[in-house]
């Protein structure tokens, strides 16, 4: 009897905070003005915290009124059987995404992963003010833990032409003044090294208006051969300048693809932008692609929920961030919190829904000056023309 109230107890802690976390999660993931999406996570959080002590209450004040159970502890009873069937079917859901999690979609091969520390790399503090300074000292926080991973990627209807093409991978920037310039200027130079053929920026570049100066200074000498392309995210909003970071960006050399299906290297790709929900990206419409056509059709969007509309525009790859990867990750648990629909399913890596592959960044760079388990990244992918039929 004690082991199953052990079990039930647990199952319902965890359905508690499954259910909650999940709300908060798919809240984050709306386009509305900040501050409302601040005061209702407010009422979230609150509300969170106070339903457990609710419950505590009623069940220790579980003496039945005139022989019937109070309509108090009938609630509690009601409500922690919930949590715990909820728990249940979480805890299922969740075994079996980290299952499949172990290893990237089929055609998806990790080349390697090059760990490079930044903060001793560049010889010079990298954390600019004391709570970034101090954040950054926390016992295994990877802030400084840049990965440079390079990944070949089969797509069935990659053109020959285009096997080999090599896209860098950027999202979540995040110039906020609290990691200094020094840190972006290695990342810039690690991927130089690599010598991709296109950079592509996911969103999240400056969070502060006097961080728009830094986008040409550390953004121009940036090379890719056929191209470097942007879009803009949520935290771009909060410049209250989104012109001038538009501008900042064209004059650093990159495209800016929001809202086009802009055609390069002699209409083999076709580049698209998305910065739905914040922005009011509008495309003209498009019919999916035919599996005889030949053009890479590629979609840079913030956010991985933008996944189903990539999926019915027929797009071969997509490219994403926003998540950051989930941030702060438990050992064996993985990510809690993820700015999406779909909570933490599309935490970061990859995910192949066909005709799209989805490649979601855990970001480079970060506003929280605090990684665990999650550190900053940016890729590398190689296209390769897969063997099996679309």
């Amino acid at each position: 009897m004690l082991a199953l109230t052990i079990i039930l107890v647990s199952l319902a802690l965890l359905g508690h905070a499954a259910f909650w976390l999940g709300l908060m999660n798919r809240w984050h993931a709306v386009g509305l003005a900040r501050p409302i999406v601040k005061g209702v996570l407010l009422v979230l959080y609150v509300t969170s915290v106070a339903i457990p002590l609710a419950v505590l209450y009623y069940l220790a004040e579980s003496v039945p009124v005139n022989g019937q159970p109070n309509a108090g502890l009938a609630a509690a009873t009601t409500y922690v059987g919930f949590c715990a069937v909820f728990g249940l079917l979480h805890l299922t859901v969740w075994a079996r995404r980290r299952w499949r999690a172990r290893r990237p979609p089929r055609g998806v091969q990790l080349i390697r992963t090059r760990v490079v520390d930044l903060q001793s790399q560049s010889g010079v503090p990298l954390a600019r003010g004391p709570r970034a300074h101090a954040f950054s000292f926390f016992p295994g926080n990877q802030l400084w833990r840049l990965h440079v991973n390079e990944f070949a990627v089969e797509l069935p209807r990659l053109p020959a032409a285009l096997a080999g093409l090599s896209i860098c991978h950027w999202s979540d920037l995040h110039f906020s003044g609290r990691i200094d310039k020094a840190y972006y200027h290695e990342v810039v130079r690690l991927t130089n090294q690599t010598a991709p053929d296109l950079i592509a920026l996911s969103g999240d570049i400056c969070d502060s208006l006097a961080t728009i100066d830094w986008i040409v200074e550390i953004l121009a000498p940036a090379q890719a051969r056929l191209g470097k392309f942007f879009i803009l995210g949520n935290h771009d909003l909060r410049t209250r300048a989104v012109d001038r970071v538009r501008s900042a960006m064209r004059e650093a050399g990159f495209i800016d693809v929001a809202g086009e299906r802009l055609r390069i290297h002699d209409g083999l790709i076709e580049i698209s932008g998305d910065e739905r929900p914040w922005f009011d990206t509008t495309f003209e419409p498009s019919p999916a692609q035919s599996s005889s056509a030949q053009r890479l059709r590629m979609l840079l969007a913030h956010t991985p929920d933008r996944m189903p509309w990539a999926r019915s525009q027929g797009f071969d790859l997509m490219l994403a961030g926003h998540t950051h990867g989930g941030q702060i990750r438990l050992p064996l648990v993985g990510p809690l919190v993820c700015p999406s629909w779909h909570g933490v399913k599309y935490a970061d890596g990859f995910f192949s829904e066909p005709p799209t592959l989805l490649h979601v960044s855990r970001g480079t760079g970060s506003l929280l000056p605090l990684r665990f388990h999650c550190p900053p990244e940016f890729t590398k992918l190689v296209l390769r023309k897969s063997k099996t039929r679309p």
